[in-house]
């Protein structure tokens, strides 16, 4: 998650850590932001820490509001013969497989599990040998991130480090000085551009300064460490420098040794801290429910021995009157159970439900109460989200479901051995004492499959990390035509995986049986000592089988109640976790009403000898002593080399923190008396990537000001020029601007920032160069607003640009944490010192590029001035989300949401179709077994092994009925003998049960983990055979699709062969029992088969009640996008003091759900009582007129009870399998969405169409030619992109094609790669229509290089050889060492072999451009697509990167995305592209001089003055 920072933070080492780290090695471990440990043994052995990186909401995926539940316990009379560890699967396992319900947490950890650590040899030696000083000023920035301004100390820049704010350090190496001196050394890996998520400065673009080693005891100076993270690259040192290089371990899968938050376990009691006199009242209601719910069996079993006992009576007439008032008290006690069952229901989930709400309500306020320090060394997002949804979650599940159970068992246990002892005490002791065995057996089989259920999930986790990556990265997946190889890696993985689903069926099979065995066994032992104890006249046939049922329904009881303990257990740890933030009283507090709040406010600041270190490493000094008066109403410009500390002062400000040393006043009042509201209420936040809320525009600008009004709120936006562009939207001020403000373009979220720092009215603004990522057009209209709010108020500005310095009052110079020199410009540069050094450098960097027109990187989409049309395009990022110029972050949808997404226009049929096809989602049973057909002889082996299973089932209580009728043989010697024949046929039905539970779990087990391998690795081939617009529409969001081939493709197999088995063991159960109970009796046996639906019914439904209640998590979604929303971004809620806002909003959003919840419990207890009423009713109407029967001499006392245990255990069998069965609800929308991928034709492949697709084969470049192309994205046919555009690229030659954000740039490069065909007018490649042509040679021949290059996981070799997949070693060092990364890659400790970590994040974002370049480079292509290709490399890389690429493209015909005019220059031809046409074409010189007053003059000038260098 993104962790909370200036700049996109990691979280920190928790102390101990950090100093056992920090002594040991040349350079200490960083903390990096997608896999942080420290290196904390000798070995290096890795300890997992919170940490976070950039938008990775992949907990998102997972974060479930619900529970896993209890395994389903059906009860009834059936209950005394079911095994007491369930028999069935735990409830999880019944709804699929497990991986996509783990927690947040754990989804969490897995997801960042990729732990990797090098110990990067390279960075010392590359000390010695670098001298380069370079010159990164950037085109359009001040800071020298590679200066270094004290000769005695080199530095190494480790790239992309995630940090908890962007003025980090990393710890100092404490030891003897050994760095070089006199020599600016420095170690340049490289840089990316950056993607921030909080508004502070991006002072040092991803660098990490480590400083040399020095003597203990020396001041430590930190540097700013800023922090994103695409790219989280890690250089670890493990032990002392010369520890050897075998200590490189690399293991990408294990997840032993992560480090998790645990609570205090709190008490039992201690959950009901947040209850209310109401929920008291439920409790009571509820336990008295569960009293009379869970002692029902046992006295059932009671008056089920009286009755037995009286009906062998010879006086019929008594018999009958006995009889009925046995069944009088049975109905009475089935009434009971109706008022029982539904106040246990319906009390405990009340009181589940109202604890959770307010757990959840108080646990967001006390988060947005702590520190900002709090969040870097303590939580990260996914650990709120974590306890907000899952924690919180498992203790309302302990408080609802668990202790209703808890109770319901232990009155059960109790009622059961009071029955026992009152009919026979020696039985009940015996039986006893056979307990703990049964209960062994119960524990050991939960064990044993469980953790075969554990591998079985981790087991597919490497393949479905193979398939995240495909998915997210598709269009690079599509453009460098790897779908075969990864389809084959994909395939390759699950083969791998595939024993341990096979061993689990049979494990589960086995365990099962002996379970049944040791039940059977008991059974036999309590028959053979009843029998001895009637033979001697101890007690009645009737008193032995009711202490026989008691005692065993007791036991049961008894067991699992103790298996709640474990729940219990976790409950309580979650709710340590929660009440442990809930109580903590922060160190500087946002809701203390302490503090002075001063009338009025001049805005004069004072820094008085200011020193500061972050929590999270206190021993590396950011500020030291710093000195500083800034006056009131007067602007100051902060400038300085990166890590300056120039963004720590913003924090401090604010009073994120305080300093360790020294004071900040306000007027002369120190900031720590102040009002801590007040203060922020006075501070106006303006950074370079603004936080917006997802809620509606009106509602962010209102956040500003406490109780603002939607006046107020449209004035300021109007103030801040936003409210032409608002007022042109299709919902106007109620749009909302999505998760993190995604449906807006970087100048309208800007715009809407500014509005709502103007809304506070605050005497004090702090700018953090709020335009430094804007383009040229958006800028200039933010830079007015923001001069515009600058009147009569305290400036201070982190100054990146000249423009913005030459206007400031004064001039601060920081360098290592203190003021080196300040006035004003024109002095400043006469004096020739640090900053006329700076002004220097940063006039070269622009006068060498272009004239100095080297403008920013639009890096998000200009909102074009004026409203209307153009306003609406810029809303939508013109084109969904490729037309602006963050094409690549398509792969937000990799992230599960982001920008809207489009999908193919002829597909918009087919969509709704599929939908439609979905909702009816019937699933004919031959598709699935074309799949199966293979398994055909193992499924049919298994389904008859089941059939035998569920006769056994039947044959028991034939036994059993037939021992209750020998009892009452007057011959005790031959009653003796019979019964003891029967005990042992009953353990030989256990040994049976062994047999064909493991037969059948075992082969269908079997037979199903092939189908589930089959149905992913074709689906899994039929998704990589989709054209580009079909992932763009939600349906198929990469979140979607993964979830598909984890969860889903199981649904074949629970559809099919799993629901079969199991239904044919009840097949086989029923059968078998109605067969003897018709050879029996047919007359009792239709009143029993009467009867049966409510018995069966009352079996399942209880089972279903044990699966706990299911939340609609979707109902949760808005409360955990709220939630997650604030945490991620705590430092803009805490500066716009915003809490009160958030709780609200996430309390309405609970609203809904809770009443929902609370109509769902009372519907449940009603369903459950009644259902549990008429069971009992069925129980006593079949015995009534058994009775009945018998006084005519219609039928006998034996089989009467044989018919009637047949009836009560048979159906309870058939509920218990109920229980085996799998959870099929949602199987069939999950088949048909599945089988609709796989039969769905591309809109665009070589399939469609007749005759065979051409190709151009000699080797010379080829011309490109787009022929008045008319094209919409499918998603919004209404917004036209490209408007009879055309243009043509001569073979060879170089086209950039330049033009403001959303004009329908980077459309051009998709469609050049036939990612989507045009509405209208042709695209043409050598001449011929590109549909014409075979696509994959197409794509062959088109290598392109994005913004944010895509990397697998695997080494860096492989990521390069992606390229040309025959390409030998040596060309493949080649292509690195064009594309200037080689010596980078040499340098490491394994070289090429080096692990790039998931999506490439051991690397920065710069390495991963270079190696991306090297793959375009090693693909040979004819033609070269480049789209701002070096736009994230500091200006070192970026000059060989472009010298790279100038060769490439000698060789190609070249078609250039460009957002900085600087780097197109050279290029032959320039297309300027606007309203979807192109409006001027020619060279740079031509454009200039024809068209001196054209479009590509003003964007020239328009960066020149941007620039205005001195």
């Amino acid at each position: 998650m993104d962790d909370f920072s200036f700049s996109r933070s990691g979280t920190h080492q928790p102390r101990r850590q950090r100093q056992a780290a920090g002594a040991r090695g040349p350079f200490s471990t960083v903390d990096n932001s997608a896999t942080s440990f420290a290196t904390t043994t000798p070995r290096g052995i890795l300890r997992r820490r919170r940490g976070g990186g950039l938008e990775d909401t992949s907990w998102q995926s997972s974060v479930s509001w619900q529970p896993d539940t209890s395994w389903a316990q059906p009860h009834g009379l059936g209950a005394a013969v079911g095994p007491w560890a369930p028999a069935g699967s735990d409830a999880a396992s019944r709804r699929g497989p497990a991986l996509f319900r783990r927690t947040a947490r754990d989804y969490y950890l897995s997801k960042r599990s990729s732990r990797m650590m090098y110990r990067d040899r390279s960075s010392a030696a590359q000390q010695s040998r670098s001298r380069s000083v370079v010159a990164a000023g950037g085109n359009k920035r001040l800071e020298l991130q590679s200066v270094v301004t004290d000769a005695s100390r080199a530095i190494v820049v480790a790239p992309n480090t995630s940090f908890a704010s962007n003025d980090d350090i990393v710890s100092t190496a404490t030891a003897g000085g050994r760095g070089g001196s006199g020599n600016n050394a420095m170690v340049k890996y490289s840089d990316t551009y950056m993607s921030r998520e909080v508004s502070f400065s991006r002072d040092n673009h991803d660098k990490l300064y480590v400083p040399a080693r020095r003597d203990r005891g020396a001041p430590s100076f930190g540097y700013d460490v800023s922090v994103t993270s695409y790219s989280r690259s890690q250089y670890y040192d493990g032990d002392g420098g010369d520890g050897d290089e075998d200590d490189y371990d690399f293991d990408l899968y294990d997840d032993d040794e992560i480090e998790v938050r645990i609570g205090k376990p709190v008490s039992i009691a201690g959950l009901f801290k947040y209850s209310a006199p109401l929920d008291i009242l439920l409790l009571v209601l509820g336990c008295v429910g569960a009293m009379i719910n869970g002692g029902s069996l046992p006295w059932y079993s009671y008056l089920f021995g009286n009755f037995i006992n009286k009906v062998v009576s010879s006086d019929k007439s008594q018999m009958m009157k006995d009889v009925k008032q046995i069944s009088f008290y049975m109905l009475f006690l089935a009434a009971a159970v109706v008022i029982g069952a539904y106040l246990e229901i319906m009390c405990w989930r009340m009181i589940g439900e109202r604890s959770a709400l307010r757990m959840r309500r108080e646990y967001l306020k006390a988060v947005l109460r702590q520190e900002i320090g709090f969040f870097d060394t303590e939580v990260s997002t996914g650990e709120v989200m974590q306890s907000i949804s899952s924690d919180v979650a498992q203790i309302q599940d302990v408080m609802g479901d668990k202790m209703a159970g808890f109770v319901h068992h232990v009155f059960t246990f109790i009622f059961g051995y009071v029955v026992g002892f009152i009919k026979s005490w020696k039985i009940a002791l015996a039986v006893f004492a056979a307990t703990p065995v049964m209960m062994s057996c119960g524990l050991a089989y939960k064990a044993i499959y469980g953790g075969l259920t554990a591998k079985d999930e981790a087991s597919y986790k490497r393949a479905g990390s193979v398939a995240q990556q495909a998915i997210s990265s598709i269009r690079t997946v599509l453009s460098f035509v790897m779908e075969d190889r990864l389809a084959d890696r994909y395939a390759e993985w699950l083969n791998r995986a595939a024993p341990i689903g096979i061993k689990l069926g049979f494990a589960k099979g086995a365990g099962m049986g002996v379970i049944y065995l040791v039940t059977y066994s008991q059974w036999a032992l309590a028959l053979w000592l009843g029998s001895r104890l009637v033979a001697r006249g101890d007690i009645k046939g009737g008193d032995a089988i009711a202490c026989f049922f008691g005692v065993m329904v007791g036991g049961r009881g008894l067991a699992l109640s103790l298996s709640y303990f474990a729940q219990f257990a976790q409950g309580r740890v979650a709710a340590g976790r929660v009440f442990e933030i809930v109580d903590r009283v922060p160190d500087i507090d946002a809701y203390g009403g302490g503090g002075r709040s001063l009338s009025s406010v001049r805005g004069r600041i004072e820094f008085k000898d200011v020193e500061f270190a972050y929590p999270s490493r206190p021993e590396a000094m950011i500020l030291y002593n710093l000195n500083l008066t800034i006056p009131a109403a007067k602007m100051l410009a902060l400038v300085g080399v990166s890590g300056g500390g120039k963004s720590t002062m913003f924090a401090l400000l604010e009073r994120f923190y305080d300093p360790t040393r020294g004071i900040i006043t306000l007027d002369g009042q120190d900031l720590s008396s102040l009002n801590l509201r007040w203060l922020r209420s006075q501070m106006g936040l303006v950074g370079q990537e603004p936080v917006l809320f997802a809620t509606s525009i009106v509602e962010n600008v209102m956040m500003g000001k406490e109780n603002a009004t939607r006046q107020e709120a449209i004035a300021a936006c109007a103030k801040a020029n936003a409210h032409t562009f608002v007022h042109g939207l299709p919902d106007g001020y109620d749009t909302q601007v999505g998760d993190r403000g995604t449906q807006l373009s970087g100048g309208q979220k800007q715009r809407i920032a500014l509005a709502r720092a103007i809304i506070r009215d605050p005497r004090i603004l702090l700018l953090d160069e709020p335009t430094s990522a804007l383009d040229a057009e958006s800028e200039a209209v933010v830079q007015q607003s923001i001069e515009r709010l600058s009147v009569g108020r305290t400036v201070v500005v982190i100054a990146h640009r000249l423009a913005t310095v030459r206007n400031a009052d004064t001039i601060a110079v920081l360098d290592r944490g203190a003021v080196v020199e300040s006035g004003r410009h024109d002095d400043l540069v006469a004096r020739g010192g640090p900053y006329a050094a700076l002004v220097k450098l940063a006039s070269d960097s622009g006068r060498s590029s272009s004239d100095g027109a080297s403008g920013p990187a639009s890096k998000l989409p200009a909102a074009p001035a004026g409203g209307g049309a153009t306003g609406y395009n810029s809303f939508t990022d013109d084109s969904g989300v490729y037309d602006d110029d963050i094409l690549s972050s398509v792969s937000k949808s990799r992230y599960g949401g982001g920008a809207r997404r489009t999908f193919p226009r002829e597909e918009a049929d087919v969509r709704a179709k599929t939908k439609d096809d979905t909702s009816d989602s019937k699933v004919s049973v031959s598709e699935i077994w074309k799949l199966q057909r293979q398994e055909g002889p193992l499924l049919i082996l298994g389904f008859l092994m089941g059939i035998n299973a569920g006769a056994v089932f039947s044959v028991f209580p034939l036994l059993l009925g037939q021992a209750v009728e020998v009892y009452f043989d007057a011959d005790t010697s031959k009653m003796k003998r019979q019964v003891g024949a029967l005990a042992m046929a009953v353990v030989g039905l256990g040994v049976a049960c062994i047999l064909t539970m493991t037969g059948q779990q075992g082969l269908c087990g079997w037979a199903g983990a092939r189908l589930t391998m089959r149905v992913r690795d074709r689906l899994f081939r039929a998704i990589m055979r989709q054209e580009p617009g079909w992932f763009d529409e939600e349906d198929n969001a990469m979140g979607i699709l993964v979830t598909r081939l984890a969860r889903d493709a199981v649904a074949f197999r629970s559809m099919f062969g799993d629901r079969y088995a199991v239904l044919l063991m009840a097949v086989g159960s029923a059968g078998v029992g109605l067969g003897i109970c018709f050879a029996l009796d047919w007359r009792l046996t239709l009143v029993a088969m009467g009867c049966t639906p409510l018995t069966l019914g009352a079996s399942y439904l209880n089972l279903l009640i044990n699966v706990g209640a299911k939340t609609d998590d979707g109902a949760y979604a808005r409360a955990s996008s709220i939630a997650a929303g604030a945490v991620s971004n705590v430092r803009t809620v805490a500066a716009l003091c915003a809490q009160g806002n958030i709780v609200g909003t996430f309390n309405r959003a609970l609203d809904g759900p809770l009443s929902k919840a609370r109509r769902r419990s009372q519907v449940m207890g009603v369903i459950l009582g009644l259902s549990q009423g008429a069971m009992y009713g069925a129980y006593t109407v079949t015995l009534w007129a058994g009775a009945l029967f018998i006084k005519r001499d219609l039928s006998k006392f034996g089989d009467v009870s044989k018919i009637f245990l047949i009836l009560v255990l048979s159906s309870f069998s058939v509920g218990q399998l109920a229980g085996l069965a799998p959870d099929t609800s949602g199987a069939p929308v999950a088949i048909a969405g599945i089988l609709s991928i796989l039969k769905r034709r591309p809109a665009i492949s070589d399939e469609n169409g007749s005759g065979k697709r051409r190709t151009i084969k000699n080797g010379r470049p080829i011309d490109v030619e787009l022929k008045r192309v008319v094209f919409a994205y499918p998603s919004r046919p209404e917004v036209t992109v490209l408007n009879e555009f055309s243009v043509r690229v001569k073979a060879g030659s170089t086209v950039a094609v330049v033009g403001a954000s959303g004009s329908g740039k980077s459309t051009v490069v998709w469609l050049v790669q036939r990612f989507y065909d045009p509405v209208d007018g042709k695209v043409m490649v050598g001449g011929i229509d590109v549909r014409e042509l075979d696509l994959k040679w197409l794509r062959g021949e088109c290598a392109m290089v994005g913004q944010e290059p895509a990397l697998f996981s695997g080494s860096i070799r492989e990521n390069i050889g992606f390229g040309n997949p025959k390409a030998s070693w040596a060309e493949i060092e080649e292509a690195a060492k064009e594309a200037n990364i080689h010596k980078f890659i040499a340098g490491l400790p394994q070289g090429y072999d080096t692990q790039v970590g998931e999506s490439g994040v051991q690397l920065s974002g710069g390495q991963k451009q270079r190696i991306a370049i090297a793959r375009a480079i090693l693909k040979q292509s004819r033609i070269l697509l480049l789209d701002e290709a070096s736009s994230a490399l500091d200006l070192e890389s970026e000059k060989h990167v472009q010298e790279a690429l100038k060769k490439v493209s000698r060789r190609a015909t070249t078609i250039v995305v460009a957002h900085r005019l600087s780097t197109i220059r050279e290029a032959d031809r320039i297309a300027v592209v606007t309203n979807g046409r192109v409006a001027e074409f020619g060279s740079h010189q031509e454009l200039l001089a024809t068209h001196c007053d054209g479009l590509y003059a003003a964007m020239v000038k328009a960066e020149v003055e941007a620039q205005a260098f001195a």
